[in-house]
């Protein structure tokens, strides 16, 4: 197949001009929906040839400071982004669909950065799409006259696109699964959470969040908060307001929530409608999940953790614990003294560890496969830091500087390739088959020991550390 040749695909929503790399197809910025300011996203159509030669614009947002590791910057953006970047091997047959939801605190990101490349996924038979939605402001407030959890709307009404367009791009609309990471992961399991027959074929979930969605009455402060920063009484006097004016009221709103609800004011939300429960506890559709963690999350926002001593340190695990039910004060010393006294590990198994194994316990617990890891590569500053994966996942350790950071250079080059290979493997076979399998471990076991390490570790070897502290978290040792 020549290389750059333009190709042309009639979809139900109109024609769409994408190009040839070789042995893939590409189509960048392809509308599944589109919404004004505040809306509810509706779905559109269009007669002359949409030009979807290049990568489509991020949805509107500010970098303020969540660039701590190599991603890229989102430079062309737009506020009406509902998009997304199909990466296919052809337009014939009916392959996988890998749905890339990016992450970003759900106020950054966008899925046309070089790091999310589906090209190296795409060469497993798979087409992969990156998936815009809404972020910060205009994706997630609590407000009257605009609906609920924009953000994971905009998710659905792209799930229900792909439901009927994957065909058009050489896609399976009966295998559409879901993948994110970080606040990827975390809209992934809230969108599962808003409907027990959502029509996809399975999620892999990399270090989410699915306790943390914020009640309704902490939402709407936010949204007061937001107002008060805009000099506005309500957001009908917004919808006309240029956008960075309301951005620049978000970072204000960031800074003067902080105390109140930590580093990600707007987020799914428990609005009695759409989301009526935190995703960990929620009934999710019956499909298999891959699901896990980093063993080191927090190790990148160490900076941003204050050093405390054990006795105040305990004191704060103690709070955090008590969200999700765990009051008892032995359990939490005794978790947080295995965890070396260290608070940004506790941090790390309140907000990601522990959620994520009772989200895969009481998924399991209605019958229903769920298959675990852990991220073991040690990078050389950040260790296995929360989004060191991302790379590993594409393929994309040559983009920006990954390999720098990541420590996949000189004699560790080779054993970073391959893990990455293996992590490919994995996805795309359980985007297949509905459960991961690679060249190392074969096909991954599911249960609650049965973590599979995805770094330098041999499996029959393999210490999760993590999984022990857990297992004191919830009361198990």
């Amino acid at each position: 197949m020549p290389t750059d040749r333009a190709v042309t695909v009639d979809t139900a929503s109109g024609p769409v001009v994408g190009r040839s790399d070789g042995s893939l197809l590409r189509f960048g910025g392809v509308p599944y929906a589109r919404a004004e300011r505040w809306r509810a996203p509706e779905p559109t159509t269009w007669s002359q040839p949409l030009d979807a030669t290049k990568p489509g614009p991020a949805p509107a947002q500010i970098d303020d400071g969540l660039d701590l590791v190599p991603l890229g910057a989102n430079e062309h953006q737009r506020e009406d982004a509902l998009t997304v970047e199909v990466c296919t091997p052809g337009t014939d047959g009916r392959r996988p669909v890998l749905v890339w939801v990016p992450g970003g605190s759900y106020r950054v990101g966008g899925a046309a950065l070089p790091t999310y490349d589906g090209g190296a996924l795409a060469e497993h038979g798979v087409v992969v799409v990156g998936c815009n939605y809404r972020l910060g402001v205009l994706g997630w407030l609590a407000a009257d006259g605009v609906p609920s959890n924009l953000g994971l709307r905009d998710l659905r009404a792209a799930v229900d696109w792909l439901r009927a367009h994957a065909a058009d791009f050489g896609g399976d609309p009966d295998r559409i699964v879901l993948m994110g990471e970080s606040a990827g992961a975390g809209a992934i399991a809230h969108l599962l959470a808003t409907d027990p027959a959502l029509p996809v074929a399975g999620a892999i979930l990399q270090s989410g969040a699915p306790a943390s969605a914020l009640d309704a009455e902490t939402a709407t402060w936010v949204t007061e908060t937001f107002l008060a920063a805009a000099g506005a009484s309500s957001v009908e006097g917004l919808r006309d307001a240029p956008v960075a004016a309301l951005l620049a009221a978000q970072v204000k709103t960031v800074d003067a929530a902080r105390d109140k609800v930590g580093f990600m004011p707007f987020h799914p939300w428990i609005d009695d409608d759409l989301l009526t429960s935190r995703a960990h506890r929620a009934e999710l559709p019956k499909v298999p999940l891959v699901v896990g963690t980093t063993a080191h999350e927090m190790e990148l926002f160490r900076d941003q953790v204050p050093e405390l001593p054990p006795e105040i340190g305990v004191v704060a695990a103690q709070a955090g614990a008590a969200k999700l039910g765990i009051i008892d004060d032995t359990v939490v010393r005794r978790a947080f003294a295995a965890g070396g006294d260290d608070l940004v590990e506790s941090i790390a198994d309140i907000e990601l560890h522990v959620p994520n194994e009772l989200l895969a316990r009481a998924h399991e617990g209605r019958g229903n496969p769920v298959y675990r890891y852990r991220f073991t590569w040690e990078a050389p500053v950040r260790r296995a830091c929360h989004a060191l994966d991302i790379p590993f996942t594409f393929g994309t350790l040559d983009v920006g500087a990954w390999r720098e950071f990541a420590g996949a250079v000189g004699d560790r080059a080779a054993a970073a390739d391959a893990l990455s290979a293996r992590m490919r493997e994995a996805w795309t076979s359980f985007a297949a088959t509905g459960a991961p399998a690679d060249s190392v471990v074969g096909r991954w076991p599911t249960g609650p020991s049965a973590a599979v390490p995805l770094g330098s570790d041999d499996a029959d070897s393999f210490d999760d550390v993590v999984g022990r502290r857990v297992a004191i978290w919830l009361g198990d040792t």
